[in-house]
C-alpha cells in the first residue's frame, strides 16, 4: 500500500498533515489529469488549521479595530469548509476578539458541464450587511484565482473596508494571480481535488471521458475504488448509472 492509500484508509492518530499539505495526485489510464480524494477526517483537520490561522489574525488585529467581523461562504465550494470554520471561529472565538457574522454570497464559472462563462457571474448576492467591514471570503480551492480574485474586488466595492480571503488547497496559477490571506496545501495545476462534498459530480463529470476513451465499467470501478480511493460502496451505487448514461 502506497502512502496516499495508507493515508486515505489509516485511522486518525495516523493522518500525516505534512503529507496532505502538499499531496501527489494519483495518475489515471488515459487522462491528463491526476486526482486527489480528501476524506471527511482530512478535510476537517485542514480546516481547523485554517481556523487557528484566522484566530491569531483576529487577536493580532482587535486592538486596532481590524480584526476580521463578517465570513463569507462562496456557493458552492466554501459551504462545508465555511460551515466548518463557523464552529471554530464564532463557538471558539478567541477571548477579546470581535464576533464573525458569517452569510453567502453565489458565483459560478459554469454555463453548463466544461461551459465556462468569460468571468464568474453572481448567481446570490451577499446575504448580510457587510458596509465598512472587514470581510473573510471562503472557498475550498483556488485554482486559477480567477474567482477569488473576482470576490475580492466585488465584495469591496460593495463597501468593505477591507477583503481577506482564505481557500484549503491552493494551485499554483492562483496563488500567483490571487495569493490568499490563510490557505492549508498546495496542489499541481493538473491535480482534481475531490471534496467530501463532490464525490459524485466527480464521478459525473469523469465517468464518460473514461468510457468514451475506452474504459468498461469494471475498469471505471477499478479506477474509482482502487487507484483514487472512493467507498466501494459509493461507486458501486452510482457507477451503472452514470457509465450507462454519460
Amino acid at each position: 500500500m502506497n502512502t496516499y492509500q495508507h493515508q486515505l484508509h489509516c485511522p486518525p492518530s495516523e493522518i500525516d498533515l505534512a503529507f496532505w499539505k502538499l499531496p501527489q495526485g494519483v495518475a489515471i489510464p488515459d487522462d491528463e489529469l491526476t486526482f486527489l480524494l480528501v476524506p471527511d477526517t482530512v478535510e476537517a483537520m485542514a480546516v481547523f488549521e485554517l481556523a487557528q490561522q484566522v484566530h491569531q489574525y483576529q487577536q493580532a488585529q482587535s486592538a486596532q479595530g481590524a480584526a476580521i467581523t463578517r465570513a463569507l461562504m462562496a456557493t458552492m465550494g466554501g459551504m462545508l469548509p465555511g460551515i466548518l470554520l463557523y464552529d471554530h471561529l464564532c463557538k471558539g472565538q478567541p477571548a477579546g476578539t470581535p464576533r464573525i457574522e458569517f452569510g453567502t454570497i453565489g458565483v459560478s464559472l459554469y454555463k453548463g458541464p466544461n461551459e465556462r462563462h468569460d468571468s464568474p457571474q453572481v448567481q446570490q448576492d451577499i446575504s448580510i450587511p457587510i458596509g465598512d467591514a472587514v470581510v473573510l471570503v471562503i472557498d475550498d480551492l483556488g485554482d486559477r484565482g480567477g474567482t477569488l480574485q473576482f470576490l475580492t474586488q466585488y465584495i469591496a466595492g460593495k463597501g468593505a473596508r477591507q477583503v481577506l480571503t482564505a481557500a484549503v488547497y491552493m494551485k499554483p496559477l492562483a496563488l500567483q494571480n490571487c495569493p490568499v490571506n490563510f490557505y492549508f496545501g498546495e496542489v499541481a495545476q493538473d491535480t482534481w481535488i475531490i471534496t467530501p462534498r463532490e464525490m459524485v459530480e466527480t464521478m459525473i463529470k469523469r465517468v464518460p471521458v473514461w468510457r468514451e476513451r475506452g474504459a468498461d465499467l469494471r475498469e471505471c470501478q477499478r479506477r474509482l475504488v482502487d487507484i483514487i480511493g472512493y467507498p466501494p460502496q459509493v461507486a458501486e451505487y452510482y457507477l451503472r448509472q452514470i457509465f450507462a448514461s454519460g
